[in-house]
């Protein structure tokens, strides 16, 4: 038996945000359970943290540190990998940034994970383990690394064909509530010009109906939950598979004990499916419908889906008993002002019962990126990762405007317009709402961090 290895996990996500840290981090969990599964012979003492951890030495001296960031947060990635790597420990950059974008890899990270984790870091584990981790980590594949000032990669991981290779995520380091959350598939079949994770995952694969009818009866059974969201990209996209999770959940006695959310695309919406949907138990619906003007949404959607398309997909949901809510984006590059209120118009108009509202955000590995690049918007060097939120409340200052029709003063009077019009009908229609539990906490956690900002701006 080797000795025991101790590997320090880090969610870099700023905790002072609540959307933020409303969920733990799932993909940890499934990195826990595969390195356990198939590491078996090694002694492995996990601890995650959510946030910058760099005070926790004294407490758990890590044998490698393991360091997770979307784009927004990977300021924070960098300075947890400076102060980690700069102390001798080996430092693992892995998630959706460093896989996009391999050459923000900071000098004092060992390597960056690209794509798909779990048999990558298993790979490194074991020669962590084996003290030969700083010579022969070249020999895993799915990596980049910094040799001579010049950017490496070893040879690309093909990832894994059959998901259910892939335990269910551990939760033991987790704060698992009522409200829990899965990911039963990974990928889309789809291409928006402005979403990051269909271009992390290059194929859609699904987890089978059984093994996510495992994973939910675990769930019930240890953590007595009772609403499971669904944070596929595109859970909606294998009707057959939800009859089947439909059918088994009914033989394991489960079916009406738990409800779900999920989130769909307009064009899939049949009646057929939010009849499944609402058999299945799911109340609540989340749309990416983006936009109410035809020729905005032929561009963000790349052409497969149409305005009356997303009327229809509301009401098709509605009338099931399901409730529907929506995400819409404003500022795309060539979008009138005209063609915002038509967004403005459509939601006023519709059956939603709630809805978001984004800027247009460019994210790296997007279209959407790659235009902002040619246009000098932002840079692959940026020094401020921040600026890429799309919770653009929060600070104005720090959005990234790429819209050549509207000024950015006056976009930001449309984008208020809608932040009223969701206020009023948000606050309307939520208190019927299945997640109306997480109101309180939602609405507390905003007005603290408004008011941590606030006063962190009149202070000398």
């Amino acid at each position: 038996m080797n000795k025991k290895l101790r590997i320090l996990l880090i969610n870099a996500v700023n905790t002072g945000v609540e959307v933020e840290n409303r969920y733990p981090h799932l993909g940890f969990g499934y990195l826990i359970s595969y390195a356990r599964k198939n590491l078996s012979s090694i002694e492995l003492e996990f601890k995650v943290v959510e946030g910058e951890a760099n005070s926790n030495l004294t407490d758990f001296v890590p044998d490698i540190v393991g360091i997770s960031s979307v784009s927004q947060n990977f300021t924070i990635a960098q300075r947890l990998s400076d102060f980690y790597g700069c102390r001798g420990i080996p430092v693992i950059i892995g998630g959706i940034h460093i896989s996009v974008l391999p050459d923000t890899l900071p000098k004092s990270a060992l390597a960056g994970c690209i794509g798909e984790g779990e048999q990558t870091f298993a790979e490194i584990l074991r020669l962590c383990s084996n003290g030969k981790l700083r010579e022969e980590f070249v020999t895993i594949a799915g990596l980049v690394y910094w040799k001579n000032h010049e950017l490496k990669h070893t040879e690309p991981r093909i990832p894994l064909d059959n998901l259910d290779e892939i335990p269910a995520p551990d939760r033991s380091h987790m704060v698992i509530g009522s409200h829990a959350h899965m990911f039963t598939s990974r990928g889309c079949p789809y291409r928006c010009v402005f979403c990051a994770s269909t271009r992390f995952w290059d194929k859609l694969r699904f987890h089978s109906a059984e093994y996510v009818a495992d994973e939910i009866e675990f769930l019930y059974k240890n953590y007595h939950v009772k609403i499971i969201s669904f944070f596929d990209d595109l859970f909606v996209a294998n009707l057959e598979r939800m009859k089947k999770l439909k059918d088994i959940l009914e033989e394991k006695h489960l079916l009406g004990k738990i409800k779900y959310t999920t989130n769909c695309r307009a064009n899939l919406v049949t009646v057929e499916l939010a009849r499944t949907l609402k058999s299945l138990g799911v109340v609540s619906v989340g749309l990416g419908l983006e936009s109410g003007d035809e020729e905005t949404l032929r561009f963000l959607k790349t052409g497969n889906v149409t305005v009356e398309q997303n009327h229809q997909a509301i009401n098709i949901i509605k009338n099931e008993g399901i409730f529907a809510n929506a995400s819409f984006v404003i500022g795309s590059p060539d979008e009138s002002e005209k063609q915002v209120m038509a967004t403005y118009r459509f939601i006023k108009n519709s059956r939603l019962d709630l809805f978001d509202i984004y800027f247009l955000t460019p994210y790296p590995g997007t279209p959407v990126w790659d235009y902002s690049l040619k246009k000098g918007i932002i840079s692959n060097d940026m020094k401020d990762w921040s600026r890429l939120d799309v919770n653009a409340y929060r600070d104005f200052d720090k959005v990234i405007f790429v819209s050549d029709k509207i000024a950015p003063a006056r976009l930001v009077a449309l984008y208020k317009k809608f932040r009223l019009l969701r206020l009023i009908r948000n606050s309307i229609k939520v208190w019927r709402h299945p997640l109306l539990h997480m109101v309180p906490k939602i609405a507390f956690m905003m007005c603290y961090d408004y008011l941590r900002r606030l006063f962190a701006r009149i202070k000398p």
